[in-house]
């Protein structure tokens, strides 16, 4: 008796843990697919849903759901986040005039993407249009340091990005990002970034 009591403990706390990571890691709303919020969704939307807000390069909301998600698939637990990239224009003192006047109706830009970790690999999916892109990573891989450039905005940064290999350094990345030679680019994607600003941009 004390032996099925002991199993049934164990399902029990199994099929905690496993709705645990649905209820954690997918912090929005399930009845929503991809391409609705795509559609429909505005930035305060995408809030109340509790995505990921990622406002012109910067974390600005769900710092507690990203950490969530980034616990449970270090462990290995299948799991899903959406983030949004959202670029505002910015003042249009900082561009040429005509420049500004060409693009200023294609901003503000957001983009919606659903990161999903099926307990090996990582696929990240959004929609521009109608066209739906998809990627696979085998990694997530946390970067952090000081400012690539002195005349950055910001002083530090901690940044997750998908990779498929998992030695390759922010360095690398970047190294063959500005190369000139085709063989030294590494495929990656950046899905989220906190920067530690310079105080006069705070």
């Amino acid at each position: 008796m004390k032996k099925i009591f002991n199993v049934c403990c164990v399902m029990m706390l199994l099929i905690f843990v496993l709705s645990g990571c649905s209820k954690t890691a997918t912090s929005y709303g399930e009845g929503n697919d991809l391409k609705y919020v795509t559609d429909n969704f505005t930035l305060e939307d995408a809030k109340r849903e509790g995505y990921v807000v990622i406002e012109d390069g910067d974390v600005t909301f769900g710092q507690e759901a990203w950490q969530n998600f980034v616990d449970l698939s270090s462990k290995k637990i299948p799991c899903k986040i959406r983030v949004v990239h959202y670029y505002p224009i910015g003042d249009s003192s900082n561009y040429d005039p005509e420049y500004y006047e060409s693009i200023k109706d294609d901003y503000p830009k957001m983009y919606i993407l659903e990161l999903v970790y099926n307990g090996e690999i990582f696929r990240v999916s959004h929609y521009e249009g109608e066209e739906l892109y998809e990627s696979e990573f085998k990694y997530l891989v946390k970067y952090e340091g000081k400012a690539e450039t002195p005349d950055a905005t910001y002083t530090s940064f901690v940044r997750y990005v998908l990779v498929n290999d998992d030695k390759v350094t922010w360095d690398d990345i970047m190294h063959g990002v500005f190369s000139s030679r085709l063989g030294d680019y590494i495929s990656y994607r950046v899905i989220y970034t906190d920067l530690v600003y310079k105080e006069e941009y705070k």
